[in-house]
């Protein structure tokens, strides 16, 4: 007997870029990543007494547009100094059971510009790396 997976597979359902008052939909792909920077605290013994609670570090991640008029919209919508205006991401992923999981990357800035220009219908992607502060997971502080 094989097991179905497709009720239980999550795939990207959408992901909303928040910018003052407006809302930018035509993202077609999202990356991000948020570590926490640990050490150890040592006694007078060799091995460690206890991990140290650490600092999170600066998150980072990438934005694709899948419609590079609207990406170039998001960018003109930054102002007259992009890489310092915030903005807020919120992807949603979701399985054929209606089941979601949900991501707020919040504080996001500009770190980079990228793009990847081929002929062809599909080719006119456009790349945006970002950073961001915090992340909240299914509506719950990733870092308290």
């Amino acid at each position: 007997m094989s097991v179905d997976l497709e009720n239980y597979a999550f795939s990207f359902q959408h992901a909303i870029i928040k910018l003052e008052d407006t809302q930018f939909t035509g993202v077609s792909n999202v990356t991000f990543s948020q570590n926490i920077e640990r050490g150890v605290v040592y006694g007078t013994l060799a091995k460690p007494l206890k991990r140290a609670r650490g600092q999170v570090q600066l998150g980072e991640g990438t934005l694709t547009f899948s419609d590079l008029k609207e990406g170039m919209q998001f960018f003109a919508s930054l102002g007259d100094e992009p890489s310092a205006a915030l903005f807020t991401v919120d992807v949603t992923l979701a399985n054929s059971n209606g089941d979601t999981e949900s991501f707020e990357l919040q504080s996001c800035t500009l770190s980079g510009f990228s793009g990847n220009f081929e002929s062809g219908s599909d080719a006119l992607g456009l790349e945006l790396p970002f950073n961001f502060m915090h992340m909240k997971i299914n509506g719950r502080d990733f870092v308290r």
